[in-house]
Order: C-alpha cells, then sequence, then structure tokens
C-alpha cells in the first residue's frame, strides 16, 4: 500500500525519512508480532482456517488503508494490520501445500509458490502507481482490496478442509524447544534474517531510490518509479526459480553463500549508479533484484526439509518471526541513514544501500559454517 504510493504521500503528509522508514517497516512489524502465534497454529489446526481469517483480515486493512489513513499513525496502524494478515497466509499457505503433499515440497515447488509473493508485490506497485495517474491515491489503494477478497474465494471453494497432521502430547509441548535445539534450523533461521533486511529493505525504498535518480537525470524514463519497480521485482522470479533447482543438484548451504556475498557486493553498485546515466541504474538495479532473489527458495526449501515433521508450522513461525523482524528493522534504518547522512543524495543512497548488503556477509557466514545438504 504505502510502499508504490513513498515519496507522494511523504510529500503530502510532511514526513521526514525516517518517519516514512517507520510506516514502511510498521508492515514487517504486523507480521513479526503476529506470525509466532499464526503459524505454529498450524500445528494444531488446519492451516486452510488460518489463512482463509487472515486473507480477510488483508482485505480489512487495505480498504482501511485507502479509505482513512490521514498520517504517520494511522497509516501505521493499517501497516502492521496489514502485515498480521501476511503473517496468516505466507507461511500458512506453505504449511497448507506440505500438509497435502504430506511429504517435503521439492525445492522448485517452494520456489513456485515463494515467487507468487513477488508476482503479487510487483503487480500492487504496477497496479496502483497506473491506477493513481486517473484516481486519487485512496480509490487506488482501496481497489486493491479486491485482491485478497478473490484469493479468499479461490481457497474456499478450491481446497477442502483437513485436519492436521496427528503428534503426541509431549512433541506439541516442546515443539519451540525442539526447534532450537536444531542447529541446522537455526542457522537458516538467521540466513534468513539476514536476506529479509536486505530484500525488504530494498522493497521499501525502490520506488523512493527510483523517483531520486530521475530527478538527477534531469526528467524521467520511458515508466513511472513505480512501474519500474514493478519490472525490476519481477526479475526476482526466474531468479528465485534458477536458485532453486541449482539446490536441488549442488551443496545448497554453498550456493547460498555464493548468492549472498555476490548480492553484499552487488548492493554498494545500486547507490553508485545513480550518478551515471538510467542504463546503468537499471542493470545495477535489475542484477541486485536477481542476486537477492535468488537465495529466497533454496533458504525456505532449507528450514522446510531440516525441521521435523510435527513442529514444521513452528519451525516456520521462528523463521518467519526471524526474517520480518529484520524486514522490520532494515527498512527503518534505511530512512534513518538517509536523514543522517543528510537527507537524499548520491552518497546517501551510496551508504544506505550498502547498510542493506552488509547483512549477507553475515548471513553467508552464518550458512556456510552449517553441515553439507
Amino acid at each position: 500500500m504505502f510502499l508504490a504510493l513513498q515519496p507522494q504521500l511523504r510529500d503530502a503528509w510532511q514526513l521526514s525519512n525516517t518517519e516514512a522508514g517507520w510506516i514502511s517497516s510498521g508492515y514487517y512489524a504486523g507480521y513479526m508480532l503476529a506470525v509466532p502465534v499464526l503459524a505454529s497454529l498450524t500445528d494444531r489446526i488446519d492451516a486452510r482456517t488460518v489463512w482463509l481469517g487472515s486473507t480477510s483480515l488483508a482485505a480489512a486493512a487495505v480498504a482501511g488503508f485507502g479509505l482513512t489513513a490521514n498520517g504517520i499513525w494511522t497509516a501505521l496502524l493499517f501497516q502492521v494490520l496489514a502485515g498480521a494478515s501476511l503473517a496468516g497466509t505466507y507461511m500458512p499457505g506453505l504449511k497448507l501445500i506440505a500438509d497435502r503433499l504430506r511429504a517435503v515440497p521439492h525445492p522448485r515447488y517452494v520456489a513456485v509458490y515463494t515467487t507468487s509473493f513477488t508476482v503479487g508485490a510487483s503487480l500492487s506497485f504496477y497496479w496502483i502507481g497506473q491506477l493513481v495517474e486517473v484516481v486519487s491515491w485512496r480509490a487506488a489503494v482501496a481497489s486493491a482490496a479486491a485482491g485478497p477478497a478473490a484469493a479468499w474465494l479461490l481457497m474456499f471453494s478450491a481446497v477442502e478442509p483437513m485436519p492436521p497432521v496427528p503428534t503426541n502430547s509431549a512433541v506439541s509441548h516442546g515443539r519451540w524447544r525442539e526447534v532450537l535445539r536444531s542447529s541446522d534450523s537455526v542457522r537458516y533461521v538467521l540466513g534468513y534474517a539476514c536476506h529479509m533486511w536486505e530484500l525488504f529493505g530494498v522493497r521499501a525504498w525502490l520506488v523512493t531510490f527510483l523517483t531520486f535518480c530521475a530527478t538527477t537525470q534531469g526528467g524521467g524514463t520511458f515508466a513511472g518509479a513505480a512501474t519500474l519497480a514493478a519490472i525490476i521485482a519481477l526479475v526476482g522470479i526466474p531468479a528465485s526459480l534458477a536458485g532453486a533447482e541449482l539446490s536441488a543438484r549442488v551443496d545448497r548451504r554453498r550456493l547460498i553463500l555464493v548468492v549472498m556475498l555476490l548480492s553484499a557486493a552487488t548492493s554498494v553498485a545500486v547507490g553508485v549508479s545513480s550518478a551515471f546515466n538510467w542504463g546503468l541504474i537499471l542493470l545495477a538495479a535489475v542484477i541486485y533484484s536477481a542476486l537477492i532473489s535468488a537465495d529466497s527458495a533454496a533458504l525456505t526449501a532449507g528450514i522446510v526439509a531440516v525441521a521435523p515433521l510435527e513442529s514444521r508450522g513452528t519451525a516456520m513461525a521462528l523463521y518467519s518471526t526471524a526474517g520480518f523482524a529484520a524486514a522490520s528493522a532494515g527498512s527503518a534504518v534505511v530512512g534513518r541513514v538517509l536523514d543522517l547522512a543528510g537527507g537524499e543524495s548520491i552518497r546517501a543512497w551510496t551508504i544506505a544501500f550498502g547498510v542493506l548488503g552488509a547483512s549477507n556477509i553475515v548471513g553467508a557466514i552464518v550458512v556456510g559454517m552449517g553441515r553439507r545438504a
């Protein structure tokens, strides 16, 4: 909601970059707070039930933002609610699939599932960016509530309910402890946190960065900033699919390590590229987007593979909680870095992207210390 219109609403509501960063991070904070409850709940009740309830919340949050948000506090409230709704659909959706397969999904299937999130995010950028040219921003945002409403109807009509995988009570009471004792699970959780710090920090600020680039280049480009952000994000789809295929053929741990280090090295190049022409800016952004997404499915397939069957929902809850806590922090930190660096400038954006990319060095070390997949 807020991300596609961040430059416009930041000016309309007279927000600092730090305040805009807090609104962006509110989405991930809502996810972080809700996912321990909602994802682990799928170990006890059908994930379909959790998914349907959370999708209803998503429609209400999007419509509420469009119709009533008028500043930092109301915007932050609806961002938190929208994030909580994602907590009940993203990992519970994967759990729903795994339960019905009664097996660990192939990395290819995990990649198709996780990239559907990227498709939806890209389409929302494009949809709102195009619609705001002909209607008010409020109408553009509120119309996006049709997405979760349609998803609810599809899930309700196409997927039959089923009971959760039965477990004994001793395991049920010790799920969190069991996951935390698994060093492999913890490594994937920490690696995912580093990945999400970067991924959603970039996603939260990409429209604003491209708007800045349009200013430094003395005008616009062949498409608006929101449309460009959608196109760049879509590059992550083939990259994630390719990463999933590779993770099924080579050592998953080593693949993640290499991709994370390459992504960290590329992050600074994106900020520096704003000093040059649009060709270099877009090339750097596209390569960066591909590298950010290339390890996404490999990480998610990894946690699904190493988590015990009885505690898979709990492992996903911990995985998502750490990931979106990092996503919330990364989004807020970018805004703070820009303000500390004196506002938007080539230097400030270079530092901001460098701070995002540095997390992958930590992630590469953590994941690289694990056992061969």
